[in-house]
């Protein structure tokens, strides 16, 4: 084949190329942005059905009075609340996990007699791992631990005496163990319902547990019983600045006065005034047959009369004006 025959070949052959070339630029043009989205997306079936949450909300409330030479009477106070609540919520297509924590510590100060005394303190941890049956229930075990931090005392005369100790660390200490269904009827309602659950308490101070305080034998140091347990859980948006949330624990004993059901029940609205200042209005209830509580003081002018002693309502109410975080 002479030179001009190979440069017609190699023509003819480029010329080829670039029209096959033009081709296959057209079939692999570039899809739109959604429709490549779409498809680098990985395939989980439900989408809505699998999500990651975690957030985080610190609390800082502060108040003083100070009175100098006040003609209508009064005592100078200062008080401080803190609160730091932690949550994080995975739910996937066969299992979920929540868990929380909660802590909070509150004290007053009244500088005219030099007492201090402490408003709140409480230590929770809650956590539950389900396993997906229906699209809104899960097979779900649950572990919640509760305490305080720092020693409480009885008031004598609205002054607290050190030498009447109340609570401790750990004095009393509740652990309650549970397997059961848990079901999300609405995006902010849950509802956990456990027909076998070990709820334990523990008082490991060494003078309550010789009272025999909180439910416990005198001398032994925990107390197990075993029951159904439901907790029912709440958070709902009011409105853009207003968020209202509700717990409610409810235990029976199966072995012993299955009627006499433990109550726990904590309620906080808050009123958000903008990014780092809200209102908080909380109120807790708890009812335990085993906490002996004073229903009512010794009359010192009957002889004899030791008051009344026995189970009871507790109630704590705060409200608070203060610091306000959240991250997410």
């Amino acid at each position: 084949m002479n030179c001009k025959g190979v440069f017609t070949k190699i023509a003819s052959l480029a010329s080829l190329m670039l029209v096959a070339s033009s081709s296959w630029g057209q079939a692999i043009s570039p899809l739109p942005s959604t429709e490549e989205s779409r498809l680098r997306s990985p395939v989980i079936g439900d989408a809505d059905s699998v999500y990651y949450k975690h957030e985080t909300l610190i609390n800082v409330q502060f108040s003083q009075v100070q009175l100098s030479q006040w003609a209508a009477g009064g005592q100078s106070s200062a008080s401080l609340i803190a609160k730091l609540d932690q949550f994080w919520e995975y739910d996937g297509r066969r299992f979920g996990w929540d868990t929380e924590i909660h802590g909070a510590f509150g004290l007053l100060h009244r500088p005219d007699e030099n007492i201090i005394l402490k408003t709140d303190d409480r230590i929770e941890v809650a956590t539950k791992v389900g396993y997906r049956l229906k699209d809104k229930g899960s097979l779900t075990a649950l572990g919640s631990f509760r305490t305080q931090m720092a020693a409480g005392f009885a008031a004598v005369n609205g002054v607290p005496d050190p030498n009447q100790v109340t609570s401790k660390f750990m004095a009393p200490g509740y652990l309650v163990l549970a397997l059961g269904l848990d079901l999300k009827p609405t995006a902010t309602t849950t509802v956990f319902l456990a027909p076998f659950t070990a709820k334990s308490t523990f008082v490991l101070d060494e003078s309550l547990s010789a009272a025999g305080t909180f439910g416990v034998l005198p001398g032994e140091t925990s107390r197990h019983e075993m029951g159904g347990y439901v907790r029912l859980g709440l958070k709902e948006q009011v409105t853009e600045n207003v968020t209202y949330a509700m717990r409610l624990d409810l235990f029976s004993n199966y072995l012993e006065e299955p009627e006499a059901v433990d109550i726990f029940s904590d309620h906080v609205l808050t009123l958000k005034v903008n990014d780092w200042l809200s209102t908080t209005l909380g109120l807790t209830l708890i009812y335990d047959k085993d906490v002996e509580l004073v229903l009512r003081e010794p009359d010192p002018d009957v002889p004899g009369d030791t008051g009344e002693v026995g189970p009871g309502v507790q109630l704590k109410q705060i409200l608070a004006v203060g610091l306000s975080l959240k991250f997410s």
